[in-house]
């Protein structure tokens, strides 16, 4: 839809809510029905209010205004009862939503997109990931404590998806997995300068060091993760920076310095505004027969923005990269050597993160309050529901600068 286009519907929304119809719907009643023609219309299955049980009628008008932050608000603030994964399940399993989208008619698409449209429409007009706007995430989702990610993510800290290959037989092992695939397709030697973008608590990077015998500097915008990883894991041959990628990008010391440079789960956070310089800084720091590895989630429909719900609560900024922008960005700087897609294996990550989240909540019942725990619940089902289904994959390329001069790399799975 073009931008004109847009800002015309936005228009008649706003008239439309700002009036009478925002008055009707306030009805119970009135959202109610319209809630239900919604969902038929959609070709969401009828066995979806078997699954939905309403403890306050608002929330009728929560859902139809908010859809998706409507329906987490509601939860979160105990208007209704649910488990999220069977009513997410129902939701995206073979619906214009979910599995079928583009695939015919598409009403509850269309009206979630118009309820969508305020924050898209941030993400058309402004740069949500410049400098000023990217330490949002680090503050609200990173910053918060380690407490809660000590427990859930298990003793890797790795707080992106694993690599749940046969021999995994749990978290730990599956993160490990992860970490030895990059390691394996960075093809490092031992000695090399190694740098990785958006570090985490910097355990691949320690990983890589201990196992490739290299030297890693990480880089990270999380002030807690600095510390955390400055605490725990500092040693010889490793070096942590607390500052924004860029300013590294930018420093001359370090054009041409890295034989090897990956970077996992921080594309997300880029930006698809940002992406060209992204990546052009990855050449920057490269020395010429270097080799990247970008491990990023996937989108097979692009957007400007996240869904209101992960945009408000979970990832502000963020924006899941839709391969279209992505080749855009890179054709003209990098082949790309590899491109493998593991994103199921994200489904198993978030449900043992899950099932780990969910203990330490029990453990501990004062840490957080009761609308975040079902809030941090919704936000991990609804991400296991959309890698289970397929509708977001994981996607890794292995890149090399050009130009460049070598023979085909191995292929590692």
């Amino acid at each position: 839809m073009a931008m004109m286009g847009c800002l015309a519907v936005v228009a008649v929304v706003v008239a439309l809510l700002g009036g009478g119809l925002q008055m009707a719907l306030k009805q119970p009643h009135i959202s109610k029905a319209a809630l239900h023609k919604v969902v038929e219309l959609g070709g969401i299955s009828p066995t979806i209010w078997d699954k939905l049980e309403f403890v306050d009628d608002s929330a009728w008008y929560d859902i139809i205004t908010g859809a998706n932050l409507g329906l987490a608000e509601a939860y979160m603030h105990g208007k209704i009862k649910m488990d999220p994964m069977e009513v997410f399940m129902t939701l995206l399993d073979g619906t214009s939503i979910g599995t079928k989208r583009k695939e015919g008619s598409d009403y509850l698409g269309i009206v979630m997109g118009i309820l969508s449209l305020p924050t898209y429409l941030q993400g058309y007009i402004s740069n949500m990931q410049s400098r000023e706007h990217s330490t949002r995430v680090t503050k609200q989702h990173y910053d918060v404590g380690n407490d809660l990610y000590e427990v859930m993510l298990g003793p890797t800290m790795s707080y992106t998806c694993a690599y749940w290959t046969p021999n995994a037989s749990n978290l730990e092992e599956a993160q490990t997995n992860k970490f030895d695939l990059i390691l394996r397709k960075l093809e490092v030697k031992p000695g090399m300068k190694v740098v990785e973008l958006g570090m985490g608590w910097a355990t691949a990077a320690n990983y890589m060091h201990q196992n490739g015998k290299v030297n890693v500097t990480g880089v990270s915008l999380s002030e807690q993760q600095v510390k955390w990883a400055t605490k725990n894991v500092a040693k010889d041959g490793l070096q942590f920076l607390w500052l924004d990628y860029r300013d590294h990008c930018d420093d001359p010391k370090f054009i041409g310095y890295y034989d090897r440079l990956y970077s996992i789960g921080m594309l997300e956070h880029v930006g698809y505004k940002n992406h060209a310089s992204f990546f052009k800084c990855i050449k920057r720091l490269l020395k010429p027969d270097g080799l990247a590895v970008v491990h990023s989630i996937g989108e097979p429909d692009f957007l400007p923005a996240s869904d209101p719900f992960i945009d408000k609560y979970i990832f502000p900024g963020a924006v899941i990269p839709a391969m279209s922008s992505l080749t855009a960005a890179f054709e003209n700087d990098f082949i790309l050597e590899d491109w493998q897609n593991f994103g199921y294996d994200y489904s198993l990550t978030l449900n043992a993160w899950n099932v780990n989240a969910e203990k330490f909540f029990r453990d501990n019942p004062g840490a957080y309050t009761v609308e975040f725990q079902r809030m941090w619940h919704y936000y991990l089902k609804l991400c296991e529901a959309l890698f289970d289904l397929r509708i977001n994959q994981l996607w890794h390329f292995v890149l090399s600068p050009r130009p460049t001069s070598r023979k085909r790399i191995s292929r590692q799975l």
